[in-house]
């Protein structure tokens, strides 16, 4: 299907002509309040349009809009992004999206009155142009942010039940605009429509039909993304061009590209599709290569994209259902075969081949999780390729400087069985070796030393988390792996017993916790933020969030927090919190229409951490998207663990007594902590049980050998100690270091010819011709800048033991109805040094699923277990680790700590934000410096720890799941070893019989 044109302008007026009256938006005539080129006459302009403060007048028309209205936005995002470059890598290069996206999302929001804005959005791929060669797994791409146009089914009522899908254009203009109202039956009719007029993924009925405007993707993406924007355009009987921004997911550079279909010229029967772009490597607006750090650059960036309104709205005027039904239609998706030109047999005979193809590798994918609905592949061929290779070879493919890392873990077979006994030939020398056998419950070395002749594969960790937690039987459970790492869950519940909260620390914590959290409104606090610089597009926010000073969602606390200082470094960030609000809501009335996937919201929390955990300049840091190393199985390793085990349980049995007592049977947390008490009871039982039977170490042998060594966290907050781990890395030999880096780490350091590099993308030189020119036959790059009280009838439901947002402390019901919510020193450049990372808040994001809170919440349990552990190894103890567990828009604030060799984890009757609230987003960030600043403690402490840390006592001793997993790899190595001589002895034993004989 594809066949491209590629130009490559080189000069302002050298666009062509089916793209210059667009492309004319990036002349400066259309930018008529671009500043200076004076850095000093920027920045008093800047001041001057905000000498009174913006409180409470009505918002700006759409049309009204100009760059100057999202001044501050900007300049925080040049700031952002520059002082991200300024950090160290930590193994990966840092994802730059989260801030540069609030700034296209938030200009977007102009475009139109009912744009739809769509981010991290699935597409259908176009067709290659060899339909023979078309990649059969790769079905999908991934649009960084979309803003479209979207039209909606109408509902159906009584009286139009027998409609047909012929329309009106009375009937369009009701189905654009009735997606929320309300029908008397209860049902809405699906868009009767060929597939070939949708471009998003999905499955199921069809209630809208998307059609982009503005597109933004990363250099994998982009040309794919523009080909089915155009080719679904025209089955729409759309004409207009499509614009499109290339951005790196690591870099600062937009690039414009636009797009056009020419049917008059096509080659073999194919549309020729038109890409324009500038092929200068200088950074220049007027030919649309825009830098975010730059705030000229990225203030004409903003009237470019305001400058779209006309586009859009011409592109809104040009829709018609008629057109569709019309046009011949256009076989243009990579996920419809065409059986009337494949070979192979009778249409009826291909039909049910790919039917049955479909079937088979959707259901061999089936373990395998996603996050929005992909479309099973047509074909059966399986061969891995890139996004490049998805078009003909004759494609242009946009490359820049970026890795892509990782790999999608399968659950094999051997993490599915259900013990850890050996195949094969295993099997039949244990047959002859049975006789010696004993039936004597073994200790937990010798099961260690008889490991079967191949380890089973672990699992990975988020689908570790989403097995049914059945509790301590003797399958693999997340409460398995808790008790074997010697850490239970509790709830914010202090406890009168004196011995108790000596022992747990939990009365302190509790104390902790609520300094960490609370927040009380103030006068000084509206004052503040009043006097706040803020966009006139989020002006009215402000004046809403100033008006709420009552309330349930206002805390109210003995402690005088947010402080002063705090409050007025909120408030010179304001304009980023409520573009973060504005940007939830609209997410979330984006995800109620057209479904949600697991990356909503995501940018919007990330933005948060991002901006305000950073109340001291260089010495803060965020990391997206990292590995973790898991903590280790101790009980594995304890040989007397087994004789400890009930001990252990009646003991967490007592203190969840004790919690359930402190607590009155009002509360709404009682039934949590009820649950509570009823699960450690059972906990108890099921010891027993295990005893009993026998089978104690072989059990957590087999869990051992199963679990998850790594995981993958949505966002790290940690403070880095500078040089810490050159220090600690200097009695060890060249050839261990890099092994004990990767098993001791939380988190990888940065590597050290990476310590000073700058992330800042450089525009690539431009190795074709300029001008334009068909694809030739060979491949070229199109290089773009870059118990008690419990009765046994009802027994507590222990489900609710999992989810953080039950119940809130501060307020006196589940949920709070949310319809009136509008919408010290700097790390070290030397290359011989690195930075120890302490942990201080990890992350794990979820869409809004309350069906999904389950497996967040376990994994942040294997997060924070393996936090905690990490800081005890470093002399680290009785101080916590926070987490925050987010379901959508909302967001719980969880934490764990160490004491006396057990770990706690408070899960139950936690504080939780929704941050489409202006004034819950104002609580959550307002927290984030006051974990900084914890966090800086934990480095005074790592300090004072340094000349006590004995490195080669942790080399022998490893925390981490690692070293533990490649011991069992030799053990099972050494087992397949012994075996097979078993094996060949038994053999020639029984070829010497007959001489015998």
């Amino acid at each position: 299907m594809t066949f491209e044109v590629v130009h490559y302008v080189t000069q302002p007026t050298g666009w062509p002509e089916p793209v210059r009256g667009i492309a004319s938006l990036l002349s400066p005539s259309h930018c008529s309040d671009s500043p200076s080129n004076d850095s000093e006459h920027l920045a008093s302009a800047l001041s001057s349009m905000f000498s009174e403060p913006l409180v409470s007048h009505e918002a700006l028309a759409p049309e009204s809009y100009t760059a100057k209205d999202f001044q501050i936005l900007i300049q925080s995002t040049a700031v952002g992004l520059s002082a991200l470059a300024e950090l160290p890598y930590y193994g990966d290069e840092r994802s730059t999206v989260p801030l540069w996206s609030q700034l296209l999302h938030a200009l977007s929001n102009t475009l139109s009155p009912d744009v739809m804005i769509l981010e991290n959005a699935s597409f259908i791929m176009p067709r290659a142009q060899n339909v023979a060669s078309q990649p059969l797994n790769l079905i999908d791409g991934r649009a960084t942010l979309i803003a479209a146009h979207a039209i909606f089914s109408a509902p159906r009522t009584h009286s139009d039940t027998s409609r047909t899908s012929s329309r009106n254009e009375e009937d369009e203009d009701e189905s654009m605009h009735s997606a929320d109202s309300n029908s008397s039956d209860g049902s809405v009719e699906s868009l009767n429509l060929p597939l070939q007029a949708h471009m998003l993924s999905g499955r199921g009925r069809r209630l809208s039909a998307v059609l982009p405007v503005l597109l933004v993707a990363d250099s994998h993406n982009i040309v794919p993304l523009i080909c089915s924007t155009l080719y679904q355009r025209h089955v729409w009987g759309i004409r207009q061009p499509v614009v499109g921004l290339c951005c790196s997911s690591t870099g600062t550079i937009a690039t414009t590209i636009f797009g056009w279909l020419d049917p008059d010229q096509s080659e073999e029967g194919h549309m020729a599709t038109h890409l324009a772009l500038a092929a200068d490597i200088g950074l220049d607006s007027l030919m649309g290569v825009f830098d975010f750090t730059d705030t000229r650059s990225a203030i004409n960036l903003a009237q470019f994209i305001l400058g779209l309104r006309t586009h859009f709205e011409d592109i809104k005027g040009s829709i018609s259902i008629e057109a569709v039904d019309s046009l011949t239609p256009l076989r243009w998706r990579s996920d419809l075969p065409d059986f009337e030109t494949q070979p192979g047999g009778p249409l009826d005979e291909r039909v049910a081949s790919w039917t049955h193809q479909v079937h088979v590798e959707t259901s061999s994918s089936e373990a395998s999780s996603s996050s929005s609905p992909h479309t099973p592949p047509p074909l059966s061929d399986t061969a891995l390729v890139s996004y490049e290779t998805m078009s003909s070879p004759l494609l242009a493919t946009i490359v820049e400087d970026e890795e892509v890392h990782g790999a999608k873990i399968r659950v094999p077979q051997e993490a599915r069985a259900t013990n850890v006994k050996g195949q094969g030939s295993q099997q039949s020398s244990s047959k002859r070796t049975s006789k010696r056998t004993s039936t004597t419950p073994r200790s937990l070395s010798e099961v260690r030393t008889s490991t079967p002749s191949r380890a089973p594969s672990p699992y990975p960790n988020s689908q570790f988390a989403a097995l049914s937690d059945t509790g301590l039987n003797d399958s693999m459970t997340l409460s398995n792996w808790l008790f074997e790492r010697h850490a239970f869950t509790v709830g914010r519940i202090p406890v009168q017993s004196e011995e108790l909260a000596k022992k747990t620390g939990i009365n302190t914590m509790v104390e902790l916790y609520d300094e960490m959290t609370a927040f009380t409104w103030s006068d000084n606090i509206k004052t503040t933020l009043l006097n706040a610089q803020v966009d006139c597009f989020v002006s009215g926010i402000r004046a809403n969030l100033c008006r709420m000073n009552s309330g349930p969602n206002c805390q109210s606390s003995a402690n005088d927090v947010p402080s002063l200082e705090d409050v007025e470094f909120i408030s010179s960030k304001l304009s980023a919190l409520l573009h973060a609000v504005r940007c939830a809501c609209q997410c979330d009335d984006t995800a109620k229409l057209q479904g949600a996937n697991e990356a909503d919201r995501r940018h919007e929390w990330d933005a948060l951490l991002l901006n305000f955990f950073q109340p001291i300049p260089s010495q803060r840091d965020v990391l997206l998207e990292r590995q973790l190393n898991l903590a280790r199985n101790f009980a594995a390793d304890d040989t007397s663990f087994a004789s400890r085990a009930i001990k252990v349980t009646r003991e967490y049995q007592d203190f969840c007594t004790e919690q359930e007592r402190c607590i009155e049977e009002t509360a709404g947390s009682w039934e949590q902590a009820a649950a509570a008490e009823n699960q450690a009871i059972q906990f108890s039982h099921d010891i027993k049980r295990r005893l009993l039977m026998g089978n104690f170490a072989e059990v957590i042998a087999d869990h051992s050998s199963k679990e998850p060594v790594t995981g993958k966290c949505d966002a790290i907050l940690g403070i880095p100690c500078s040089g810490v781990a050159t220090a600690m890395l200097q009695g060890i030999s060249a050839t261990e270091k890099d092994k004990f880096s990767k098993s001791f780490m939380l988190v990888q350091g940065p590597k050290p010819d990476k310590l000073d590099t700058s992330m800042q993308e450089t525009p690539h030189q431009i190795e074709t011709p300029v001008g334009h020119r068909p694809n030739t036959t060979s491949a070229t790059l199109l290089h773009v800048p870059s118990s008690s009280r419990v009765p046994e009838s009802r027994k507590p439901d222990r489900n609710q033991l999992r989810n953080p947002f039950l119940h809130h402390p501060d307020r006196n019901q589940v949920t709070q109805t949310q319809e009136a919510i509008l919408s010290r020193d700097a790390p070290c450049d030397e290359p011989s040094q690195q930075n120890l990372l302490l942990p201080v808040l990890l992350a794990e994001y979820k869409k809004k699923d309350e069906s999904a809170i389950s497996t967040s919440m376990n994994q942040m349990k294997t997060y924070l277990v393996s936090a905690v552990t990490f800081l005890s190894k470093l002399g680290i103890v009785d101080k916590p680790v926070f987490g925050l567990i987010v379901n959508g828009t909302l967001g719980a604030v969880t934490m764990a700590w160490k004491k006396n060799n057990q770990i706690y984890i408070m899960e139950r009757n936690t504080r939780y934000y929704d941050i489409r609230d202006p004034l819950q987003a104002l609580q959550f960030v307002s927290i984030l410096p006051r974990l900084a600043r914890h966090g800086l403690d934990l480095c005074d402490l790592l300090e004072k720890q340094l000349a006590i840390i004995d490195v080669k006592e942790l080399q022998s001793k490893p925390w981490s799941k690692l070293p533990q997993r490649q011991e069992d790899k030799r053990l099972a190595a050494a087992q397949q070893t012994r075996s097979e001589e078993v094996v060949a002895q038994d053999h020639g034993s029984d070829s010497a019989e007959p001489e015998r004989i």
